[in-house]
């Protein structure tokens, strides 16, 4: 009869072992994924920063598309600097496109005009285009979602 004891002595330290070592790879799992987060976790910990090439490529009034986070973004070089709006309409969600010699951004569908701030001139447009951050990093362009520095 002694056993069958000593089999279920075994299975019940196998048992406890067992759930010692589960639960310290799974304490040792939490503490690597804490500083090693997955890049999925650290796209979520902040906006999106999206290179959008050399700066010195855009000359004064010269315009450039780019995705910011799915979204379509035009960067356009200014007098003052760079800005980033949205390419998304506010009126219907149309593309708009940049017009340099005119230095507007324009709504081929609603015939609405935004200056290079994203700011409605005329049209059916009632909001300003969505403004994002702009910046230089050793020469290279930079753009990402929120409003830029500059008012």
């Amino acid at each position: 009869m002694s056993e069958p004891e000593a089999s279920r002595r075994s299975f019940l330290a196998q048992l406890f072992g067992g759930s010692l070592l589960a639960g310290g790879a799974g304490l040792i799992a939490s503490v690597l994924a804490y500083l090693v987060p997955p890049e999925y976790v650290r796209a979520g910990l902040g906006p999106q920063r999206v290179k959008v090439g050399k700066a010195d490529d855009l000359v004064a009034g010269q315009g450039k598309l780019t995705l910011v986070e799915d979204e379509p973004v035009w960067v356009v070089r200014t007098a003052a600097g760079f800005t980033g709006v949205s390419a998304l309409c506010t009126h219907k969600g149309c593309i708009v496109k940049w017009n340099g010699e005119r230095r507007l951004f324009v709504c081929p569908c609603h015939e609405g005009l935004f200056d290079e701030r994203g700011n409605v001139i005329s049209g059916l447009p009632r909001h300003a285009l969505t403004r994002f951050r702009v910046g230089q990093v050793s020469g290279d362009l930079y753009v990402a979602r929120g409003e830029s520095q500059r008012g």
